[in-house]
């Protein structure tokens, strides 16, 4: 899997399974629909994944306490109560600043698509099934409907 497409929990050796298939799909949904990169996730031209986790906190905030207690190397960027302590600074972006393509309705779809694939918690995020079905997209399907 390309770095930048890692879902947190690989990134923090953590245990993985199959939800860290739906986190780079969202990661490529974003790259093809944006015609960019959603994380850069490199430090001097070279793959960082301190860099990486702070673009992660700035578009879905702090990690839970839950998901902070899943890995040591968690120490090495937050502390006890869950504060960045990392070096890189978090930039100041979120998934709504950074979105470009869709207006109104559609970028509000867009966006709740996104924001149920990138959870800090890999049980919180859907299932391929349950992606598939996500008003966003189904819209050209329910539209035909209308």
């Amino acid at each position: 899997m390309p770095g930048i497409y890692r879902a947190p929990e690989v990134i923090l050796d953590m245990d993985w399974d199959s939800k860290v298939d739906i986190w780079s799909i969202g990661a490529m949904v974003w790259d093809l629909v944006e015609s960019s990169h959603l994380f850069f996730a490199k430090k001097d031209h070279v793959l960082n994944d301190e860099q990486h986790l702070a673009e992660m906190v700035s578009l879905m905030g702090p990690p839970p306490q839950d998901f902070l207690k899943r890995s040591g190397k968690c120490q090495q960027f937050w502390d006890m109560q869950g504060k960045w302590k990392g070096s890189v600074p978090i930039p100041e972006q979120t998934l709504a600043t950074r979105e470009r393509q869709f207006p109104g309705e559609d970028n509000i779809l867009f966006l709740n698509f996104l924001q149920r694939i990138f959870r800090w918690l890999p049980d919180q995020r859907p299932t391929a099934e349950e992606l598939a079905y996500d008003d966003f997209l189904m819209q050209p399907l329910l539209e035909s409907r209308a």
